[in-house]
């Protein structure tokens, strides 16, 4: 739908003789038999260390339900025979873009698509130079990296440098971000705010005009008529509207009425011994990509609970952009998880951090803004902090040892003031300042550094990337904790 309205300002777009892939049309593509002998092959040319079916489960519209972008959904829409078709059409149609093509340099964002993912694999394997973009959550920073998972090979070049003794230009912006985390927040660019009402909501009483009710219906009939309906990546409209000015709104309330008395009291933190953990939103690369094998988040609250301290309990917040979209069953399954309590999602979580004895996340940056806070930290997945001297941050690689690690974590943790320095001025260094969610994403109730707009921002985020381009590849050390995919 996005593309349809771009043509319409270029309308030439097509006609300049452009390589062009469209994953619609790669998924759009009648069913077949997918030759797992053909998917076997390519999967020891490409697959990685997460294989080939990585490039599934990464892709949400693909491994979650059609309504995932609007509430916990993980119904499957494809067969497993459909799925390794839809695999293999997009391998070949990639692979066929890159032997046309013969790319230099291939640039993506994040990695929440098959397609993103593939060309991932098929840039690694080929040697070719892969940029992809992703925010630091430091305020507004953002970085390319030659890898998908954290911690990036960038980063970690600038962090070892500056733990070796090198002096980096950007000391005096890195202890301010931290003082700043310290005296007040680590809320970075883009983030949601904390609520407990659903973080996207339609006002349905507009269509009561009759001239916006019938505007709305031949809308969506033209949108029946066009490609989008059948597009895997675009949700029906009229579900939208179900979800987003009914159904959520109803299911918010509903479960806080069911939880109303039932929150920890943030008066009674200060005297609790707990270990925080921070739900994830879901579907989102954070789980599918850089928390993977731990999607099922009940599970790890369950192995979390289970190797607690015995004077100890889990204390669990949900993200606010979930609120309205986990069905009570989830919460009710977690409850019955024993010494599982769970906070107010519209509490800060800056104030369960700071009362906390150990902060435990996938790969949340709640974890960050702990470590600042003189928190000890376990994490599961690729997150870049794992840089940090490990009785700072410690890496759960193996649940059978959490009961030891977490009360290694508590026992032996301290602050490395100099590590903590070497880290967020080697985010600076690997960096740039762009507002990539509030104006280049026009994301609506999202946590915004400065005030810019679109045009300063894309040429801003422009310009470092043919910086980028300018400057020579290097061999950097691979760290211990970087997946590469």
């Amino acid at each position: 739908m996005t593309y349809k309205r771009w043509l319409s300002i270029e309308p030439r777009f097509e006609q300049a003789g452009h390589c062009l892939l469209k994953e619609w049309e790669v998924i759009g593509k009648s069913p077949g038999k997918p030759d797992l002998q053909k998917l076997a092959k390519y999967e020891k040319e490409l697959g990685g260390k997460a294989g080939l079916f990585g490039a599934v489960v990464a892709d949400r519209r693909l491994f979650m339900g059609h309504d995932s972008a609007f509430t916990q959904d993980y119904r499957r829409r494809f067969t497993d025979e459909e799925l390794l078709f839809i695999l293999q059409c997009g391998i070949e149609q990639v692979e066929e873009l890159f032997d046309t093509l013969k790319p230099d340099v291939v640039v993506s964002f994040i990695c929440v698509t098959m397609l993103d993912y593939l060309a991932y694999q098929f840039a690694r394997a080929r040697g070719i130079h892969f940029l992809n973009l992703r925010p630091t959550r430091i305020g507004d920073r953002v970085a390319f990296s030659e890898y998908l998972n954290d911690p990036s090979p960038e980063l970690t070049t600038q962090y070892e440098r500056l733990q070796a003794g090198e002096t980096s230009g950007y000391q005096a912006e890195a202890l301010q971000y931290i003082q700043r985390v310290r005296e007040q927040h680590g809320r970075y660019e883009g983030v949601v705010r904390p609520s407990d009402k659903p973080a996207l909501q339609s006002n349905a009483s507009k269509f009561t005009r009759p001239a916006r009710l019938l505007c709305a219906i031949q809308n969506y009939l033209d949108y029946r008529k066009s490609i989008s309906a059948s597009d895997n990546h675009v949700p029906d409209p009229l579900r939208r509207l179900y979800f987003t000015a009914w159904r959520n709104p109803k299911q918010a309330k509903k479960i806080r009425c069911f939880f109303d008395g039932m929150y920890v009291d943030p008066a009674s933190l200060a005297n609790m011994r707990y270990v925080f953990f921070p739900l994830h939103t879901e579907p989102e690369v954070s789980l599918l990509v850089y928390g993977r094998p731990y999607v099922n988040q009940i599970e790890i609250i369950r192995i979390l609970a289970m190797s607690l301290p015995v004077d100890m309990v889990l204390v669990v917040k949900e993200h606010p952009w979930m609120v309205g979209k986990r069905s009570l069953s989830s919460y009710k399954k977690i409850l019955n998880i024993p010494r599982v309590q769970f906070a107010n999602p519209a509490l800060d979580a800056r104030v369960l951090i700071q009362h906390s004895r150990l902060v435990t996340v996938i790969t949340g940056s709640i974890a960050l803004e702990a470590t600042m806070l003189n928190k000890p930290v376990i994490t599961f997945g690729d997150c870049p902090y794992n840089l940090l001297p490990d009785f700072m941050v410690r890496r759960c690689a193996d649940p059978r040892h959490l009961p030891e690690l977490i009360a290694h974590s508590i026992d032996q943790h301290k602050t490395d003031d100099k590590a903590l320095l070497s880290y967020v001025a080697g985010v600076f260094e690997s960096s740039t300042s762009v507002n990539l969610y509030s104006a280049l994403l026009k994301k609506a109730n999202v946590h915004t550094e400065r005030n810019a707009l679109y045009a300063d921002e894309i040429q801003k985020l422009a310009t470092h990337l043919v910086e980028l381009l300018h400057k020579p590849r290097q061999v950097v050390p691979t760290h211990p904790d970087i997946c590469h995919w």
